[in-house]
């Protein structure tokens, strides 16, 4: 080996060693890079969710203030009147006064003043309103003369007022994220800044709501961004951080990355790994929709088969996750298996009592029925949150019905006695898709019920030559002579709706009837049906 070839050698073995010296400092600095972005983005996200459901919060409280003013009954700037007006003011933490202006927009008085002349409100005119809603409620936003001299954020209704501090809206969010972020909450249908953190420029968070990418990730060029909307209020967020410098960058990169070589790289790349899989996962999402309360109810309709009235709704969970809904029988088997459907079960409970809670009470003919999973049918858990929480609504027990399926009494002496605690409790049980399990008929002599529903394959069949066209029938004879209700499910024919009612099948429900419906839907349907 020659002179030139030693040296060629000795050059590939150098670069070999440096390679091998510098790729564990090179991959650890372009990971420390994607974790800095990462982290960034984090915060960025943690102070948007937060600074949206603060914004929601914030307006669902101050609504509820205007909603008890427009309750009292005293006449408006009376003594009483004013007494109650205080004590609205000093109940909701938020509002900073409360108070009555006439159809011309003039003061007539206030929490924080009393009945004032017409002298001192001299100029106290309300602008035209920045915002007005489809049922009356007006916003106005950084009005600045206001009793208690300071800019606020007022909304009004119906000749009445409450007044608070914009700040409300991102109080507390700073600590959050970077303290050099800025947040600002905007009303999106009038494109109107709410509020904004302090030194934040309005203009530009109106300017980056306008013309907001999907991405939230920092960019070399741009500071980053995240936009929040509301699904539910006319509501939006933005959250901005500004540019950093290189040398900003290089200072706050993780440097320990740099120092611990391949082998903290690699094993920083497993653990973020098995993290992101493990978020990404489907139990990881599931149990993130059950932190954020993410599922909804769909409420099916069930109606009397003689007259077509509504007589109550099945509760249906859905599980709405960004801008799709999922099925129950695609996450039901998995919150399941990993205990998680019990606090499903419970937002179910929650949501019906805050949709449909007012109007159970108004109208106490009417039921919600609720699907229960075999850890609330073998302990008294979810009895002991129904209780009290129906009893607060004011609602009658028979109010909220049970039903359980088959694969609920795995542990039939336990399910025996809490289905009896039910009972006795006034909640009538229903056996749900009953003939589709190899035990349906044993159960029937082991558990006490009130009704039984007749599962939707069997429905199907009616009118068909089927081997199964007759089961319907028969589970309609055996309720009878047990003296229990009958419910058919997935109705969707009229004739099967007059064959089911003709052999003694008194309540269906189906896409005949009706599909899944809102709140709102389920109550114009019920009032419809109600009237014929």
């Amino acid at each position: 080996m020659n002179n030139i070839q030693r040296g060629a050698l000795a050059a590939l073995l150098i670069v070999i060693v440096l390679i091998a010296a510098l790729a564990p400092a090179g991959i650890g600095f372009l990971f420390a890079q994607r974790s800095q972005r990462h982290e960034a983005a984090e915060r960025l996200n943690t102070v948007a969710d937060a600074a949206l459901n603060r914004a929601e919060d914030v307006t669902r409280r101050l609504s509820g203030a205007l909603g008890e003013i427009g309750k009292v009954a005293a006449a408006p700037c009376s003594p009483p009147y004013l007494k109650e007006l205080r004590r609205i003011a000093l109940t909701h933490e938020q509002v900073r006064d409360a108070g009555a202006y006439d159809r011309d927009g003039r003061w007539q008085c206030s929490s924080l003043l009393g009945a004032v002349s017409a002298g001192t409100l001299d100029g106290l005119t309300l602008p035209p309103p920045d915002w007005r809603s489809r049922d009356g409620v007006m916003a106005w936003y950084g009005l600045a003369r206001l009793p208690g001299g300071k800019t606020s954020l007022v909304m009004g209704r119906d000749g009445f007022y409450v007044a608070a501090d914009p700040s409300l809206y991102v109080d507390s969010l700073e600590a959050l994220g970077d303290p050099a972020s800025g947040v600002g909450v905007i009303n999106t249908e009038v494109s109107r800044v709410i509020a904004t953190t302090p030194a934040t420029d309005a203009a530009a968070m109106l300017a980056v709501y306008r013309t907001a990418r999907p991405a939230p990730e920092p960019e070399p060029d741009c500071p980053p961004y995240v936009v929040r909307r509301s699904v539910s209020m006319p509501l939006a967020v933005v959250v901005s951080a500004p540019q950093q410098t290189l040398r900003q960058r290089v200072r706050t990169l993780p440097w320990g990355w740099l120092l611990g070589g391949l082998a903290a790289g690699l094993l920083a790349a497993g653990w973020a790994a098995f993290f992101i899989v493990r978020r990404l996962s489907p139990r990881g999402q599931l149990s993130d929709a059950v932190r954020r309360h993410q599922f909804i109810v769909a409420y099916q309709p069930i109606v009397d088969l003689g007259t077509r009235r509504c007589v109550g709704a099945e509760a249906l969970v859905r599980w709405k996750y960004h801008d799709r809904i999922v099925r129950p029988d695609h996450f039901i088997p998995l919150a399941e298996h990993r205990g998680l459907i019990q606090a499903i079960t419970d937002q179910v409970l929650d949501t019906i009592l805050f949709e449909l809670g007012e109007f159970l009470k108004r109208y106490p003919e009417y039921y919600v029925s609720v699907n229960l999973s075999a850890p609330d049918l073998t302990t008294h858990r979810f009895l002991d949150v129904l209780g009290p929480a129906i009893a607060h609504q004011g609602l009658r027990p028979a109010q909220i019905r049970i039903e359980a399926t088959e694969r609920s009494f795995l542990d039939a002496d336990a399910a025996k006695e809490v289905i009896s605690a039910f009972r006795e409790a006034g909640h009538a049980v229903y056996l749900d898709d009953f003939g589709t399990g190899y035990s349906s008929l044993s159960h029937l002599q082991t558990f006490r019920i009130d009704g039984l529903k007749i599962d939707k394959s069997f429905v199907d069949t009616i009118g068909q030559d089927a081997a199964s066209s007759s089961v319907a029938s028969h589970i309609i004879d055996m309720a009878a002579t047990l003296d229990v209700q009958v419910i058919a499910e997935g109705i969707e024919r009229e004739e099967q709706a007059a064959y089911l009612h003709a052999r003694g099948a008194r309540f269906g429900q189906g896409w005949l009837f009706s599909p899944p419906l809102s709140a709102a839907e389920f109550i114009r349907y019920a009032g419809k049906t109600r009237g014929a």
